[in-house]
């Protein structure tokens, strides 16, 4: 899996929490992930995005299904 993935919308990592996070999700670069949780993990980068509403209705649409 190619971590991390090419946003949509820039990454904000204005506060110290943010950029935390993006080096916690990118630990999981090196590691083999369930096809679940491979779509977990690119979800949760893209609430540091800007735009972070957009990718979480649509996750949220396909759990919904």
């Amino acid at each position: 899996m190619k971590l991390p993935p090419r946003p949509k919308t820039p990454y904000i990592l204005d506060k110290e929490q943010d950029k935390c996070i993006f080096k916690k999700l990118n630990k999981f670069k090196n590691r083999k992930l369930s096809k679940d949780k491979e779509k977990l993990v690119r979800f949760l980068y893209t609430q540091l995005e800007r735009n972070w509403r957009t990718p979480l209705e649509k996750f949220i649409d396909r759990l919904l299904k």
